[in-house]
């Protein structure tokens, strides 16, 4: 039902609408005077008889069609104030987008009769963000009745333009595809993701579908088609009413729907037509005004009290006091520390449907139900879905406590740095490994800031051997990033030949940048990493991680093979320094989410976006890369 003008012009004066409503009345007029033949041939005083014999139960149902119609409208407007995360409530935004569409598609030219109410009936937001909304809700829903329109008439066997259908639908499916293909082209268009997408093609079916409802049930029961035929023909003239931009889409709507329906009765025909404008279009449009007379709602909260981006000097906090040392990955930019109230805080990263946390909350070992809830709460306010990635086994059993799907997905290699001994039979092969890094000279030794053009170079051939360094959860060479971390060279006769870093947290150090030349001997890494160990253990290191290895699972081979990694290889790594392993898991909703969310964060490791010098959430000039953590470290 929402017939509204397609410009977007975001900062028309009073002559440039004037222009715009007068270009819309000449539209009108043309179509009437296309009409006249037939309008000639039609008495009005037929047609007003014909509304006067109107029940009272076609009327009360004719108004309650539109209200579901205009229910449906609301949450549309909710759904793209989600995507555009604006912050409006979804009950504000509801009324607000009830309140413009019942004005706009009465008056004409919607983008800026939407716009000017949105903007009077919305605390906080601008005129360009209502203008921006307004442009939003009019081509998504002309994409949207597109959709609609094109299933209605391949699937109606007496529909007619059933080619137009399926070139419609054929578009709407390239379009999925792309979106699938290439999400990160589709999201520079700032197009909504494939769940809002659903919702968005779901209402508008909705509020069609009750449009034409309300039109049928005004029709004389003599006259009355099936709903069947009028649908087709209605979203048909629906969409010529749409494009021309007449207030009401009057003229256009007419025209289109009577060409279509060539063997009905016009005058009980318009009658009805006259009936449904009065009760979709003038009844509405007399509250909507009531209540942008009023103004913004009284009351107003936030989509999610619980779960809130943190500003950047208390993330700076958090980070360093973590027990999780890879909450660290935040200061790469591309994922945010999110505080919740009710149980510390999430790192997260948002993929195009999904919100991801991973490990659990940082602010407790043992996370509630009540910071899951929260999670999936902020996830549902975005329009993804939750899921917990990497998560230990106490968030796994939460997470089914309430009902989640739980995945299997690896193991974390840790150990305690102060237990660490090379005697014994289960160091052989490190001893071994050592002897022969000794043996070609190699030598260890803290990271320094005069090694970071030798650290770059090294770190580009690693990259091009393997196409590429991986993100998301995975850590990407950066010398700012490298300032706040423990890093360790390994050198031939002072030439540079491999380094490794560790994020540091309270009282945890964790496993993140391996980097190493192709000629480096046998045993450079892991005498980099012995290094690092008892560096750890000499700074009071409770717990040291060497990072994930992934099951050999479906959805963690997927993951691992988009990483790039060889994890059998890894795990024999990891293993020669006596690690222990704790188990990971992937949690979500259902199978459908788990699955989702799985592919989706393979696809995140594999294709990062670029690095932004400028995102980190933490800089400082004096950080210096060190060995042991210095005071500032362990201070909240």
């Amino acid at each position: 039902m929402r017939i509204s003008a397609l410009s977007p012009t975001t900062g028309a004066n009073g002559a440039q609408m004037a222009r715009r409503l007068a270009l819309s009345l000449a539209i009108a007029s043309l179509f009437l005077w296309l009409l006249r033949n037939r309008l000639a041939a039609i008495d009005p005083a037929a047609i007003m008889a014909g509304i006067s014999t109107t029940t009272p139960a076609q009327w009360a149902g004719s108004l309650a069609a539109t209200a579901i119609s205009f229910w449906a409208v609301g949450r549309y407007d909710a759904a793209l104030h989600r995507h555009l995360a604006t912050g409006v409530a979804g009950a504000e935004a509801r009324r607000a987008g009830m309140a413009a569409i019942a004005i706009s598609q009465t008056v004409g030219a919607g983008v800026i009769t939407g716009a000017l109410v949105r903007w009077r009936l919305l605390r906080g937001v601008s005129l360009w963000q209502a203008t921006r909304l307004s442009i939003a809700v009019t081509l998504s829903f002309l994409a949207g009745w597109a959709v609609v329109t094109g299933v209605v008439l391949v699937a109606l066997p007496q529909a007619p333009w059933r080619g137009f259908g399926a070139v419609a639908l054929l578009l709407a499916a390239a379009a999925g595809l792309a979106g699938i293909i290439a999400p990160r082209f589709l999201a520079r268009l700032h197009l909504p993701n494939g769940i809002t997408q659903l919702r968005l093609i779901a209402l508008t079916a909705t509020d069609t579908l009750a449009a034409c409802t309300a039109l049928w049930l005004l029709m004389p029961p003599d006259a009355a088609l099936p709903l069947s035929v009028l649908l087709p023909a209605f979203l048909l003239a629906l969409g010529a009413g749409l494009i021309s931009g007449t207030p009401g889409g009057v003229g256009p709507f007419e025209v289109t729907l009577l060409a279509l329906l060539p063997g009905q009765a016009e005058t009980p025909l318009l009658a009805a037509i006259m009936g449904w404008r009065i009760a979709g279009y003038a009844v509405p449009a007399l509250i909507a005004a009531a209540v942008a007379a009023a103004g913004p709602a009284r009351t107003a909260r936030g989509p999610n009290p619980d779960l809130r981006a943190l500003p950047p000097a208390h993330a700076t906090a958090i980070i360093r006091a973590a027990h999780r040392a890879e909450a660290g990955l935040a200061r790469q930019g591309h994922l945010q520390l999110m505080a919740s109230r009710l149980d510390g805080a999430w790192l997260t990263g948002r993929t195009p449907h999904a919100l991801i946390g991973f490990w659990g909350p940082m602010g407790d070992r043992q996370p509630s139900r009540a910071a899951l809830r929260a999670l999936a709460h902020h996830a549902r306010a975005e329009a993804r879905l939750p899921a917990i990635y990497k998560a230990s086994a106490r968030s796994a059993v939460t997470a089914r406590q309430l009902g989640w799907r739980v995945l299997p997905l690896g193991a974390e290699a840790v150990m305690d740095p102060a237990r660490f001994d090379l005697r014994g039979p289960i160091h052989a092969t490190l001893r071994r490994k050592l002897r022969r890094a000794g043996a070609a000279g190699v030598t260890t030794a803290p990271g320094t800031r005069a090694g970071a053009a030798e650290r770059a170079a090294i770190a580009r051939l690693w990259a091009r051997a393997r196409k590429g360094e991986r993100g998301f959860s995975m850590g990407r060479y950066d010398e700012g990033y490298l300032a706040h971390q423990a890093v360790f060279e390994a050198r031939l006769n002072g030439r540079l030949l491999a380094f490794v870093s560790f994020h540091q947290g309270g009282t945890e150090w964790t496993l993140d940048l391996m980097r190493h030349s192709p000629d480096a001997p046998d045993g450079t890494m892991q005498a980099l990493v012995t290094h690092a160990i008892q560096s750890a253990a000499a700074a009071g290191v409770q717990r040291l991680s060497l990072a994930a290895s992934l099951a050999p699972r479906p959805l963690p081979r997927l993951i691992r093979r988009c990483a790039a990694h060889d994890d059998a290889g890894l795990a024999r790594f990891k293993q020669m320094f006596g690690i222990r392993w704790q188990p990971l898991y992937l949690c979500a909703p259902g199978w459908s989410a788990l699955a989702l969310a799985g592919v989706e964060i393979a696809r995140a490791i594999h294709r990062p976006p670029p690095l932004d010098p400028h995102s980190a959430q933490d800089h400082h000039a004096e950080y210096a890369i060190v060995s042991a953590p210095r005071a500032w470290h362990t201070v909240l």
